[in-house]
């Protein structure tokens, strides 16, 4: 606890400092969640005609690694609710108080887990995403929205939601060949979509 909040005061501690890095901050605070998932989007569309199949794969495995890390984000906070830093801390808040408990962290569960989904298949991107995601939990400390705690047990979920879904793919093997059925549909219907133009 004191570890915990010795590190809150260090990092949120340069927030009001400095108008760029505080642009910045708060930029991939409220913005980063997007960035990941402009990139399983724009995973679903690259490749070729042999690796386009592989790519979307890849893109369900992370988004549902997502879902997973979400779910139990959902579960610990109803069970357990902790209160954002600001409610008991001088923090230099730079972003609207939300509602909802502060651990785990659902930027840093989802980030992390698209991040480490997309790493097992794609190490260049899966690097440039794990680094984003720790950019993004560590914006998060610093707009004044979680402790350190909050995005490490975030992290952690992440990262072993995006382990049990790689170690279990042949349980989602069934509704991934559903919904890639369905895609094949609606690039029938519209042809536009298709990758073969």
């Amino acid at each position: 606890m004191y570890y915990d909040n010795a590190l809150l005061v260090l990092i949120n501690g340069f927030a009001s400092n400095s108008v760029w890095l505080d642009r910045l901050m708060i930029l991939v605070s409220e913005y980063g969640p997007l960035i990941f998932g402009a990139y399983l989007i724009g995973l679903w569309f690259s490749g070729d005609s042999t690796s386009i199949e592989k790519n979307r794969r890849r893109a369900l495995y992370a988004f549902f690694a997502a879902l997973l890390a979400l779910g139990i984000n959902q579960v610990i906070g109803g069970f357990w609710f902790r209160d954002r830093p600001y409610v008991h801390n001088p923090v230099h808040r730079l972003l609207p108080a939300t509602p909802d408990a502060s651990f785990p962290s659902d930027h840093a569960a989802g980030s992390f887990a698209i991040a480490s989904g997309v790493t097992y298949g794609q190490r260049i991107g899966g690097a440039l995403l794990t680094l984003l995601a720790m950019l993004v939990v560590v914006s998060r400390v610093y707009v004044g929205l979680h402790y350190p705690s909050d995005v490490l047990g975030g992290m952690v979920i992440g990262l072993l939601s995006s382990w049990f879904i790689e170690r279990n793919k042949l349980l989602l093997e069934k509704p991934i060949t559903w919904l890639l059925d369905i895609w094949s549909r609606i690039e029938d219907m519209i042809p536009l979509l298709s990758q073969e133009r």
